[in-house]
Order: structure tokens, then sequence, then C-alpha cells
């Protein structure tokens, strides 16, 4: 027996009158009449077992769609044969449908304890018998279609998922920037669904300068998702402006507005950053202030501007400043700020600017980020709200003479 049924609401009545029935039944007669009863409704795939012990061998070597058991039965009864059914994972959710000449209260009580799905009395009521065996299959076939769906769409997503961290930065490009800047650079990206509207990332601009990016999509899910690779691949287009960030984002946008659905846009931060003096250049377009971070000062840059995607008509500036020796540059988005602790207060700017502050006291190192959402995971006391992206790039002290 076969149980594999692929169900359409087209098909769904031919699909049942396939179905594979096993009637269980010491009595002959009774098996007899509960087949020429579906026979003549129209069913075709019918087997029959003579007890409960030939009905959990028939089980094992071929799953059917509904099982029709009398209760007092040698041997096996119909109880024992409902907890076995039951004890499998395989036939936990297999429809048992028991038939009994008994039925008081306790009994029934007895029945549906011990695993049945439902209950007809005997003598079998043909018509009732029929509306029971119907109703079951079109919910087992329903379900089973419904699993079967969800399955595809969990393979999608999962399919989905790995294209989407394919954009992040690989850990050969992380490794190449980091030696040529003299970095240690840090990352945590974390989708909130399956798919995520946040991503970063970064490239070699010259021998001396490399540019990185973080962008938060408004919403989050597949939609989110879906922008994402659609700004990675608008992105992809403005290389020759990779070393102008606000002649970039001014470009990207214009691309995006007249791409985006609307009510939909981007925040995003842009930095082009030289490796030998550590100067940065830079334009924002709404996101998250960042920090650069020393030993005994965190100051914030000015990422104010329009997210991208919304107006044409949208500028943004180039702005300067410097990451010196010993200093990291840290990006994030606004899950850090916006998120509510357990005592009901969200960090805000501040807050996670003080947190900061407190873990560079505290000697992290390049372990800033690791520490960091240590903490901030430790006082949230449910899943994230939204996509998470936390990055930092320490540029390293050099030692005298090298």
């Amino acid at each position: 027996m076969d149980s594999a049924h692929s169900v359409t609401e087209g098909n769904l009545l031919k699909t049942i009158l396939g179905a594979n029935i096993l009637v269980v039944d010491d009595m002959q007669l009774m098996r007899k009449m509960i087949g020429m009863c579906l026979e003549r409704a129209g069913y075709s795939n019918i087997s029959f077992a003579e007890d409960g012990d030939d009905a959990l061998k028939m089980i094992s070597e071929g799953m059917p769609d509904l099982v029709i058991l009398d209760l007092n039965m040698p041997r096996m009864s119909g109880y024992e044969v409902c907890k076995a059914l039951r004890a499998n994972r395989e036939t936990e959710n297999l429809p048992i449908l028991v038939q009994s000449a008994s039925e008081t209260p306790e009994e029934r009580v007895e029945v549906f304890a011990s695993g049945a799905t439902d209950f007809v009395s005997k003598p079998i009521n043909q018509p009732e018998l029929l509306a029971r065996v119907q109703m079951h299959l079109e919910n087992r076939f329903m379900i089973q279609n419904l699993s079967d769906f969800h399955d595809h769409m969990q393979r999608e997503l999962s399919l989905a998922k790995e294209m989407q961290h394919a954009l992040l930065p690989q850990d050969s490009l992380i490794e190449e920037v980091e030696q040529k800047a003299g970095m240690v650079i840090e990352a945590e990206y974390q989708a909130s669904f399956e798919l995520g509207g946040d991503l970063w990332g970064l490239w070699p601009i010259d021998d001396t300068s490399f540019g990185m990016f973080v962008l938060d999509i408004s919403g989050h899910g597949v939609g989110a998702s879906l922008n994402t690779f659609r700004v990675q691949a608008t992105m992809g287009r403005h290389k020759h402006l990779y070393h102008d960030p606000a002649a970039f984002l001014l470009n990207l946008n214009s691309d995006l507005v007249e791409s985006f659905p609307l009510g939909q846009f981007g925040t995003m931060f842009y930095a082009v950053i030289d490796t030998e003096s550590g100067a940065i250049t830079y334009a924002g377009a709404g996101a998250p202030r960042p920090f650069i971070i020393s030993d005994d000062n965190v100051r914030t840059l000015d990422s104010a501007g329009t997210p991208i995607g919304i107006i044409a008509s949208a500028t943004y500036e180039n702005l300067t400043d410097q990451l010196n020796e010993g200093e990291s540059l840290f990006c994030y988005s606004d899950v850090l700020i916006e998120t509510p602790f357990s005592n009901g207060e969200m960090l805000g700017e501040n807050g996670l600017r003080d947190l900061v502050s407190s873990k560079r006291s505290e000697g992290v190192g390049e372990k800033l980020v690791e520490k960091l959402l240590a903490t901030f995971f430790e006082e949230i006391q449910t899943s994230l709200p939204d996509d998470l992206t936390a990055v930092a790039f320490h540029r390293t002290k050099k030692v005298a003479g090298s």
C-alpha cells in the first residue's frame, strides 16, 4: 500500500476513492460486509486483516490512509492496536475509525484514550460509516497536502537563505582586506526570520582603499530579502563610483526609486577607508549613526540623509573623519537600539554608546562585537524582532620598526 498522494481541489474526490483502507475484524462476515459497503461507494483499494497482529504486520509493510478497526478481537484487541500505532512516529497520525457493538460512556472514553480517531457503532449503519470514512480521508489528504506545501516552502526558504548569505563578504575577501588594511574585521548577521532585509559588504577599490556599507531594508522576511537582492544587483552597476560615497548613493537611489514598491526603502551607510592614513570618506542615507571608538572616547559619525528608494530628488554629502591606529569603526542596524530589554527599556543610541564604551574599558579589544552582543542577548528575553547586523573594523596599532 502507498500513502503518497498529491491533492488538489479538483482531484480530491478521485484521491479519496483511491485511498488505501485497511479493514481489521476477526469476523469474516463483518470484513465482507464493510468491504462491500466501501466498494459500492466507489472505493477500490481495500485490504483486510483478521486480527491485531495481522493488521500491524500489514501496516509495517505498507501504510494505509485509514484503518477501520474492530475493538474485540482475540490475541490483540483494538485498544492495543490503537496504542501501538500511536506509539510509532510513522503511524501516530494515521486515522483509526473504531467499530464496536458496545457503546457505553466508559468504553467511548477508553476508545479515545487509546488513540482512536473516531467511533462507529455495530451493527454498522452504512451511510454513517461512509460519511465518516470520507470525512477522515478528506482531513488526511488536506493535512498531508498542507504538510507537503510546508515542506516545499521550507526547502525553498532554506535555498533562498543560502543565496542571501552568499551576498555577505566571504572569509577570503575579509582576510584580504584585513591584510591590506592592517585591520581586524568582526561581523555578525542574524535574520529575524529565515530571510532578512539587512546586508553588509565591502570591496577593495584600489591598493590603498576599500569601501564598506551597512544596509537595512524596511520590513523583514521574504519581501525585505528580495529587496536586498535588488540593491545588491544595482550596486554592481555603479562600481565606477565606489570611490565617491555621495555620488554612489545618489546614483543608487536614482535607480531604486523606480524599482522599489511604494512604501519600501532602505537606510544605508557607505564609507571609503584609506588603509594607509585611516582617512574615512562617507555618506549616510538615514542609517543608525556609526561609532568610532578609542580607549577614552566614543564619537558618532553623521549618517543622516534620505533613505534610498523614496524620492528621486534626494542628495547626499561626503563627510570625512579619521580612524586612527588602535581605534574601531562600529556600524550596526537599529534592532540594537530599538529592542526592549527585560525591564521594558530600550538601549537607544546613548545606551548603546555607553555599552560600547564599557566593553572597550573592559579590554575586549578585537572581540567588541562578540562581547557586546553577548550582553545584548542576555538582556532581551524574546527572539529578535528585526534583523541584526553588527560590524566592527579594528585598526591595529603598528609595532615600532615594523
